[in-house]
C-alpha cells in the first residue's frame, strides 16, 4: 500500500496515491464531505474508511457527503469495502449523499447501496444542485469549496 496522508492548510485530510485522491472536510461536527478523485484500486486498504472512525466515534449520528464526479471507478474489492462499511455502520449514519453525474459511477453507488441493505440511508444525486441543497440543510451557511458563490 503505497499512499501519502496530508492535512491541508484549511484543515481538510488528503489521502493520495499515483491514481486516486481521498480529500475529507468536516463541515461542522458530524457532518463530513468527502472528494474522490481518479480510480481506487485498493491501494488504500480500509484508510479510507478509517479517517472517519473518529468521526463516527464522536458525532452519531454522522451525515456523510461523497463527490464523485472526477471518479473514474474502484475495483471490485473495494466496491465490497464499502458496501460492508455502510452495512456495519449504519446506525452511526444519519445519511449518506453521493453525487457522481457518471453513468457507470452511479451504477457502482446504487449497487453499493443495494447489498449494504441500508435503504434509503444512502442517497445517490445525479443533479449537483439537489446535492448541495442538502449540503446546505446539513451545514448551513457554509459555502463548499469549488461551488459559486
Amino acid at each position: 500500500m503505497s499512499f501519502k496522508r496530508e492535512t491541508l492548510e484549511d484543515g481538510a485530510v488528503r489521502l493520495s496515491s499515483m491514481r486516486c485522491r481521498f480529500t475529507y472536510r468536516r463541515l461542522r461536527p458530524g457532518v463530513v464531505s468527502l472528494l474522490i478523485e481518479g480510480q481506487d484500486r485498493g491501494e488504500f486498504g480500509t484508510a479510507p474508511m478509517d479517517e472517519l472512525r473518529e468521526d463516527l466515534s464522536r458525532y452519531v449520528p454522522v451525515e456523510l457527503f461523497i463527490e464523485m464526479d472526477d471518479a473514474t471507478g474502484a475495483i471490485v474489492p473495494v466496491q465490497e469495502a464499502w458496501t460492508g462499511w455502510f452495512s456495519e455502520n449504519r446506525s452511526a449514519l444519519k445519511s449518506v449523499s453521493i453525487l457522481t453525474r457518471s453513468k457507470y459511477m452511479h451504477f457502482t453507488a446504487e449497487v453499493v447501496k443495494l447489498f449494504s441493505r441500508t435503504g434509503e440511508l444512502i442517497r445517490v444525486y445525479l443533479d449537483p444542485r439537489s446535492y448541495e441543497e442538502a449540503m446546505a440543510r446539513a451545514a448551513p451557511g457554509l459555502i463548499r469549496p469549488g461551488s459559486p458563490g
